[in-house]
């Protein structure tokens, strides 16, 4: 099994929606991305800081035989 992780770090502040919004389109992409290559995600991690959330998933892979 192969292992891979995606971090994205969204800022808190109503006063950067578009940032943020910005940041989950890219983390959707991503995640189609590895998607696309064979990966399913299997845990989503958030860590809520003072001015950031950082989410970390883990996507895995099955090795082919």
């Amino acid at each position: 099994m192969e292992f891979s992780t995606l971090q994205t770090t969204l800022p808190i502040s109503d006063l950067e929606h578009a940032a943020r919004a910005r940041k989950i389109a890219e983390r959707l992409d991503d995640l189609r991305a590895y998607g696309r290559h064979g990966y399913t995600l299997a845990n989503t991690l958030t860590i809520t800081g003072t001015n950031y959330v950082t989410i970390i998933d883990t996507l895995t892979k099955d090795q082919a035989k």
